[in-house]
């Protein structure tokens, strides 16, 4: 006959396993992002300012590009015109395009027949929903005769954005919790 210490860590060892999988269910049920969210996440899109007049340049040149390609995404977000009446805050951090030469010492890769010279366009940004917090960047690289393109680059900004919102989904509905309570938010039409 097992004692009665003995006793507790088996029944504590039958009913942790079983407390950890209902707490696992719970929170993956909760925090799972849809497909499509119930109605798109107001995001404001905004530039960060600068006193280099050079990068502030090349900053308000992507600014339009990236509001366009986060309001094509009409599923999961809309644009506002304040960061007061927003549930998530993209801000652009910084922009650069640039074409390499694409040779390599000791010897030719296949790409290089077809592409001596290739492009790119990067727009990096910060991403913030609540406590939820990300750095990211939207990338556009091909042969300078494809053309590579700001419009690509933003487009996978947009990209990087929803996953942000995919994985952090809990944090966002929050946000947006917090935000329904308060006073009604201006949003841009669209």
């Amino acid at each position: 006959m097992p004692s009665r210490r003995n006793s507790a860590r088996i029944r504590g060892l039958i009913l942790a396993p079983a407390a950890l999988l209902a707490l696992a269910v719970t929170a993956t049920g909760q925090d799972e992002a849809p497909r499509r969210p119930p109605e798109p996440f107001r995001v404001f899109v905004h530039a960060t300012p600068t006193a280099d007049a050079a990068l502030q340049s090349t900053l308000d040149d992507a600014l339009p590009m990236v509001r366009d390609r986060v309001g094509r995404r009409s599923k999961w977000f809309r644009l506002v015109d304040s960061a007061e009446s927003a549930e998530i805050t993209l801000r652009i951090t910084h922009y650069r395009q640039a074409h390499l030469n694409s040779l390599v010492r000791g010897g030719q890769t296949e790409s290089m027949f077809t592409c001596w010279t290739t492009g790119y366009h990067y727009v990096d940004a910060v991403a913030l929903a609540g406590n939820a917090r990300a750095a990211l960047s939207g990338l556009d690289h091909r042969c300078v005769d494809e053309g590579p393109s700001l419009r690509s680059a933003a487009g996978h900004l947009a990209e990087e954005l929803e996953r942000f919102v995919r994985d952090n989904y809990a944090a966002v509905r929050r946000v947006r919790a917090q935000a329904n309570e308060g006073p009604e938010r201006g949003e841009t039409p669209q």
